[in-house]
């Protein structure tokens, strides 16, 4: 899976659809040779004697299940990254190709194709479909990051692959869309390139021309492994005129990296108010108020000034809560897809919640300082 660290550990997840076969090795020089074939036609059979009279067992019939069985393709394989590839979609509408990020569920995939970036769908490589938010975007290098609304119980995707530890340009495999909507995966070939330019005509040191530029943009590119090399984006070669058609290029894991690292933290929010609280053998975190209709509000949790009336966070998760600054930073370590288990105690029992964190809301600070408004003038009486 490609780890990418954003703001917290966040990996990039990548797949891609038919592993190509792969050619046959040379037998070593000792190994024992392979027996000659059987012509063609003729039938070959071999029995073991038996009694006379004696009734041949009947040939043990094979499971359907077994015969048909088909093993699972490797997940650090071509063929087991495709999982990971996307379908960014909008109106029914391929636009680009997407990489789900590894332990995340977020999207990584190119800019340029999203226009405005509203009505944006993911069709995953089950057929499945999730809604999608424009939360972070690079003009120089033509990323863009969605995030999924999954569908009322519906599990996120947070399944991916690791980024290529060290550039590898042998064996390497890009995808495609092949009408309607199935990722096709063929070879492709990375060159550094001598000079690109990006939006606001950005330089982009370290990218990649590509050997073969796919019809679509925002898939990966990766190795034999099924490992992350690059990322395809579209450019500008340098030197540039106002004419130019950005074309695909290699968008590097250095470049993907330092993206992902600027990409602002989502505060998740449960709509407490809390307060340290050690009474009766019970340490923890006091409700002292819930927020109407937010997270704790609809999950029940009771607010009060004393332990007497209120619930006590004992736990997130199973891990021990006794500040509401720890409180806080067990929430915001989940994100807003996730379902948080606060273990509580009031009413003199324990009890489990599970409740389901917010985006925090966007409050609006007053300026630090408003300048006055200029009095009226006096009137002049001598006029």
């Amino acid at each position: 899976m490609l780890r990418l660290r954003s703001m917290g550990a966040v990996a990039l997840g990548v797949s891609c659809m038919a592993l190509l076969p792969r050619q046959a090795q040379p037998a070593p020089p000792n190994a024992p040779t392979a027996p000659s074939a059987v012509p063609t036609g003729q039938k070959v059979t071999t029995t073991a004697p038996r009694p006379a009279g004696q009734t041949p067992a009947p040939a043990p019939a094979t499971p359907p299940a077994a015969s048909a069985a088909t093993p699972p393709a490797p997940a650090n394989t071509v063929e087991g990254a495709r999982q990971g590839v996307v379908v960014v979609q909008r109106q029914g509408k391929p636009l680009a190709l997407g990489v789900v990020l590894e332990a995340d569920g977020r999207i990584l995939t190119a800019l340029s194709p999203l226009t405005s970036g509203n009505f944006l769908n993911a069709r995953y490589a089950d057929g499945s479909v999730a809604p999608l938010k424009l939360v972070h975007s690079d003009r120089a290098w033509d990323l863009a990051l969605l995030a999924p609304a999954p569908a009322a119980g519906q599990t996120p995707r947070k399944a991916g692959l690791r980024a290529a530890r060290t550039p590898s340009f042998v064996g390497l495999q890009a995808f495609t869309l092949a009408p309607p909507t199935t990722i096709t995966a063929a070879p492709q070939a990375l060159k550094l390139s001598p000079g690109l330019l990006g939006g606001d005509a950005a330089s982009l040191a370290g990218a990649y021309e590509l050997g073969t530029k796919p019809a679509f943009v925002g898939g990966p590119v990766v190795n034999a492994e099924g490992e992350v090399v690059a990322l395809v984006a579209r450019a500008c070669p340098t030197p540039s005129n106002a004419a130019c058609v950005p074309s695909p290029y290699g968008a590097p894991i250095s470049a993907l990296k330092q993206f992902l690292q600027r990409v602002p933290a989502e505060a998740t929010w449960l709509g407490v108010d809390a307060a340290t609280e050690d009474a009766g053998g019970v340490r923890g975190v006091r409700v002292v108020s819930v927020v109407p209709n937010g997270p704790a509000s609809v999950a029940g949790l009771r607010p009060g000034r004393d332990a007497a009336q209120a619930d006590i966070i004992v736990a997130v998760d199973g891990s021990p809560v006794t500040t509401p600054s720890a409180l806080n930073e067990a929430v915001r370590a989940r994100t807003a897809t996730d379902q948080v288990e606060l273990l509580l105690f009031g009413m003199g029992r324990y009890r489990t919640v599970s409740v389901k964190p917010r985006p925090a809301p966007q409050l609006t600070v007053p300026p630090a300082f408003t300048p006055k408004p200029p009095p009226a003038p006096t009137p002049n009486p001598y006029r």
